[in-house]
């Protein structure tokens, strides 16, 4: 009887009350017991023109084996954590491609859910750099692309959450409210199919130098057929919700988030613009964000440096010491 008493109150919560157990269920989880088996390391050439050279697993894991110090090598495992860095001992000749980074992408795809990804450490935020944690339609269309988290050079205010969608569709905009999320706009950037995409800023101490003097911390998507809503997590007191940290997230509960695009909000038909996304991470240098004005205007490191991204990217490692990411995981729920 008493058995019986409990499983009914406990269903009739269920029913009418969405916060009495989990809205979502995990589907993916990624760390360093299966990384290499589920990312793939591609070595193609970098889309958005940057001054670097993705290389291979085989290779990016091969790289430290003539050096003492392991860190030299460009992916390995890292008392539990997942270690992705850059070459920061080579001065790199004007004839290769640029300097040897990662480029990662899961084998897996998903279609709507909630992605949380928990850093210990991301590339500090230093002339030239640019790195990112994000999600993508691949190779295929239409395209669609959500932005998590990426930064460019040494300005902590060029962080944004950012999300493209094709240019053969019918236009997609996002007239993002300040009642429904906690960052500002990034400038005008309410055209999915333009040059900024819809783009909103992103908090200083969620990425870079900030992020990681605070010992990292989460980031969280939600993708459904609504909106598209990002968060941010610093790790410490009261920080990381306790639903993520006991595996049951349920987003309802949460504050605010950082980023909210929304389908009525401008009228964008999300299922239509975006289809099943893979995880991707990546660091690049110069190109198209942290390079051209993005050196000589938008930040000053044309003026710190003297010199063209080009340039600096290739005969300054000592710069790169500390553009590694250390990954505790990445699930993803359905």
């Amino acid at each position: 009887m008493v058995s019986l008493t409990l499983l009914t109150i406990f269903g009739f919560l269920s029913a009418f009350c969405p916060f009495a157990s989990s809205y979502y269920t995990l589907k993916f989880q990624y760390d360093s017991s299966n990384w290499f088996q589920k990312f793939e390391y591609r070595n193609g050439n970098d889309p958005t023109h940057g001054t670097v050279d993705y290389v291979d697993l085989y290779t990016a894991q091969s790289l430290g084996l003539k050096h003492t110090n392991l860190r030299i090598s460009q992916t390995k495992i890292v008392d539990g954590r997942v270690y992705m860095g850059v070459d920061m001992q080579s001065v790199v000749p004007d004839n290769a491609r640029g300097r040897k980074s990662i480029w990662a992408a899961s084998r897996d795809e998903f279609t709507h859910g909630l992605v949380i990804g928990d850093f210990q450490h991301m590339p500090e935020n230093v002339c030239g750099i640019w790195p990112a944690f994000w999600t993508v339609r691949d190779e295929a269309s239409p395209y669609g692309e959500i932005d998590i988290v990426e930064y460019f050079n040494a300005d902590a205010a060029n962080g944004a959450i950012t999300t493209y969608t094709d240019p053969k569709l019918p236009q997609c905009t996002f007239n993002q409210s300040p009642n429904g999320q906690t960052q500002p706009l990034s400038e005008n950037f309410r055209s999915c199919t333009g040059d900024g995409g819809c783009s909103t800023l992103g908090p200083a101490a969620g990425y870079g130098a900030e992020f990681n003097k605070n010992d990292g911390g989460v980031w969280a998507m939600e993708w459904t057929s609504e909106a598209i809503r990002v968060w941010f997590f610093p790790r410490g007191t009261s920080g990381i919700p306790s639903d993520i940290t006991n595996g049951n997230p349920n987003p309802a509960l949460w504050p605010l988030p950082l980023a909210h695009f929304q389908r009525t909000d401008g009228g964008c038909d999300i299922d239509k613009h975006y289809l099943a996304q893979s995880i991707w991470f990546d660091t690049t240098f110069c190109g198209d964000s942290a390079g051209g004005e993005g050196w000589t205007s938008w930040t000053d490191c044309g003026r710190k440096t003297g010199v063209t991204c080009d340039e600096w990217v290739r005969k300054h490692p000592e710069t790169f010491q500390n553009a590694y990411w250390l990954v505790n995981s990445v699930k993803v729920y359905q």
